[in-house]
């Protein structure tokens, strides 16, 4: 079967990356698809994201505003390429396509590109304590030696507001704040260009907020 065509009748490809932009984002499109009957076949879609546009200047902050369900979450993943593909339009950043990387160019560019997911339980690995979470990406991208590790993790942490001690502990074992600490914690590890934040700070207590 053919692969349908989304892209907007008015879609311009950015043929000239611009450098003074870390990302761009052209008419980003993100169906899922809608499977009824016997054989499943795709009766409709649920356009999640429809048509959304802007660029990010360097060492700049954008916030993306709208209601809950709206697609906020969605756009940050599509962009980080956490779905395997995209519907339509293009996601340039440092001036390629992210969706054209190959396996190791995308392990590369991971380290560059990171996010605070929303819910900090779900998306730390229960069996894990959480020196190994913050550390993980460390070690298997080899961004510093194996003599300094142990103290840049600690470093890590206590910039997070985390104990070094913290780090024999498991996920459960820590509150909500506490918990969005270590999922803020593993995304600067990295030391990463751009970082989504998926209302990184909304399980922090109010003080810690401002």
């Amino acid at each position: 079967m053919a692969k349908e065509n989304f892209d907007s009748p008015n879609f311009v490809p950015i043929t000239e990356p611009d450098p003074k932009y870390i990302l761009q984002v052209n008419d980003l499109k993100k169906y899922f698809p809608i499977k009824g009957g016997v054989v499943s076949k795709t009766v409709g879609y649920v356009k999640a994201v429809d048509g959304v546009t802007f660029n990010l200047e360097r060492g700049t902050t954008m916030g993306l505003v709208g209601e809950s369900g709206c697609g906020k979450t969605t756009v940050g993943r599509t962009i980080l390429r956490l779905y395997p593909d995209k519907t339509a339009g293009q996601v340039l950043f440092e001036g390629k396509e992210v969706f054209d990387l190959n396996a190791k160019e995308l392990r590369e560019h991971r380290t560059k590109m990171q996010i605070i997911f929303q819910d900090p339980f779900s998306s730390l690995q229960p069996r894990m304590p959480v020196g190994e979470i913050i550390g993980e990406a460390v070690r298997q991208h080899g961004l510093v030696s194996k003599a300094e590790y142990n103290d840049y993790i600690d470093e890590v942490m206590d910039n997070c507001g985390l104990q070094p001690f913290h780090k024999d502990r498991y996920p459960h074992e820590f509150s909500g704040g506490q918990r969005q600490r270590i999922c803020i914690a593993r995304a600067l590890a990295l030391k990463p260009e751009f970082i989504v934040c998926d209302e990184p700070v909304s399980a922090l207590d109010v003080s810690i907020q401002a």
